[in-house]
């Protein structure tokens, strides 16, 4: 049909205006789009953590002697862990903890640490940590081998003075660690601005997910139908209002994620919202292509949640690294949106001088994303005309 690709500007105005009505007639839907990305965001952002703290560990200590007592004071004082006393010095009971998830670790001093410590010989500790929550036990596993570690320095150095020698004058080498961008690597720094990512991927997906479907329900798609608007401009006058109320969103969640949970921004904040633009137009074409197909605002629904929300968590990089994953995974990983967007914005928020001449292959591909979804939802449309 000739000029079906062209946008006119005056078809779509009205449809736009349309969609404001729509919107401002249902006030509660649109405070529900404000208010729920900041309740989310607020609620996982203490909820999803990789700051593990306070792990119950069961200590059976068969030497007790003052040497085994000190370095098991050491671990109780390091503050990553809760000795489980009902357990403690019974192998028996904290095997028994171990098994129904009351401790996840067992730590076993053996008969003999403390006289081979004075007869200048080695001695070993063993830590039974529970193999049903991996990422807790190399945690567990870390924190004890750093806490032995220190003690054992401990131990070196004062046999190195009891002999005479200043331990100043041993030759040695220091590994001297620096961690740029999160010095304290609070992991807060970290999820935020993932969070933000995945939350208005899945509010700006649904907003857009029941526009469509929700005109065949009400019987008003067959006048739109019937009017001179071509299925692009359908498109980009349902689109627009709903990509200014996701870029208000995206701008609320992020100073929300500043003040509230104290995560620096260093970036450019004109790419901040140009990405935040790019990334909310491909989230809103995406449900507006789900609506088109979907039968009902049900189905549209939880399509959206589907093909946004797990894939956005799973694939995007916010929890697993995708480096890690098999080759496979990672080619399917490049067609989830969410992916370009957190990359963008942890860099943003963490790294300074981060800008657009930076992320500009992720706002690309961003934009190559939402055209295709556009057009797709306009070329579906145009199967009903």
């Amino acid at each position: 049909m000739k000029g079906q690709g062209r946008l006119d500007i005056k078809r779509v105005i009205p449809v736009m205006r349309k969609e404001f009505l729509q919107i401002k007639r249902d006030p509660r839907s649109l405070g529900i789009a404000l208010l729920a990305p900041v309740v989310l965001l607020i609620l996982y952002g203490y909820a999803v953590t990789f700051d593990i703290k306070n792990i119950n560990i069961s200590v059976v200590d068969y030497d007790n002697t003052a040497y085994s007592r000190q370095y098991v004071s050491k671990i109780e004082a390091s503050g990553y862990f809760t000795l489980y006393e009902p357990a403690r010095n019974d192998m028996k009971k904290s095997v028994e903890a171990l098994r129904i998830n009351k401790v996840r670790a067992i730590l076993s001093v053996p008969k003999g640490f403390s006289s081979d410590l004075k007869n200048n010989k080695k001695t070993s500790v063993q830590l039974i940590c529970d193999g049903s929550e991996p990422n807790t036990s190399t945690v567990a596993i870390g924190y004890v081998s750093a806490v032995t570690m220190m003690y054992s320095r401990g131990i070196i150095l004062e046999k190195v003075k009891m002999r005479g020698v200043n331990p100043k004058n041993i030759p040695a080498v220091m590994a001297e660690p620096r961690v740029w961008y999160n010095p304290q690597m609070k992991s807060v720094n970290f999820i935020v601005p993932g969070l933000i990512a995945i939350l208005m991927m899945l509010i700006a997906g649904t907003l857009t997910s029941l526009t469509v479907v929700r005109e065949k329900e009400r019987g008003t798609f067959e006048q739109l139908i019937s009017t001179p608007v071509k299925p692009l401009e359908l498109m980009a006058g349902k689109l627009f209002p709903y990509v200014i109320i996701g870029f208000v969103d995206v701008i609320i969640v992020a100073v929300v994620g500043m003040l509230w949970f104290k995560v620096p921004f260093r970036g450019d904040i004109i790419a901040f919202l140009l990405m935040s633009v790019m990334f909310i137009f491909t989230a809103m074409g995406m449900g507006m292509l789900i609506s088109s197909v979907a039968p009902n605002q049900t189905v549209a629904v939880i399509g959206t949640v589907m093909a946004t929300m797990l894939p956005s968590i799973l694939l995007s990089g916010f929890v697993f690294p995708v480096a890690s994953m098999p080759k496979i995974i990672q080619v399917i990983s490049y067609v989830v949106p969410a992916k370009y967007f957190l990359t963008a914005l942890r860099s943003l928020f963490l790294k300074p001088g981060v800008g657009f001449n930076v992320l500009y292959p992720e706002a690309l591909l961003l934009l190559v994303f939402g055209l295709f979804f556009v057009a797709a939802s306009a070329k579906r449309f145009r199967k009903y005309m």
